[in-house]
């Protein structure tokens, strides 16, 4: 099981189709916003990891932007379902997570979407705002 955390760009149509109006790509638009939000996340995940080796910091990473038809999303964290973080440090990140039986949670990315997901969203205006549409 990865332990990792999903950004979307969602609800944004009518800002979209103004980009869209002014003849600028739209998917790369979007995809660059996502992109710019998933940067943040990846760095307060990063900032608030407990590290020992350093190794569980080295594997958070972001996977993306894709689009699945008209929805455009990143992945950030411990993408071990890619192939990119073996099953050890998957688990390891789940147990710093969430605890153990044995072990008190030590949570890096939860705390990061409830602290830095203004961040996240601002960082996803501005680039929209880079591209024209706001």
């Amino acid at each position: 099981m990865a332990t990792k955390a999903t950004l979307t760009l969602k609800g944004l149509d009518e800002y979209l189709e103004k980009i869209a109006a002014a003849g600028k790509d739209v998917d790369e638009a979007a995809a660059r916003a996502v992109l710019a939000g998933a940067e943040v996340l990846q760095e307060g995940m990063r900032n608030r990891v407990p590290v020992r080796t350093g190794n569980l910091r080295e594997n958070i990473r972001i996977f993306g932007p894709e689009w699945d038809g008209n929805f455009v999303f990143c992945e950030v964290g411990l993408i071990h379902r890619r192939g990119w973080t073996d099953a050890d440090t998957a688990r390891y990140g789940n147990a710093q997570e969430y605890g153990t039986s044995s072990m008190a949670a030590q949570p890096y990315i939860r705390p990061t979407i409830a602290e830095d997901g203004k961040k996240a969203r601002d960082a996803m205006k501005e680039s929209l705002e880079e591209s024209g549409v706001l």
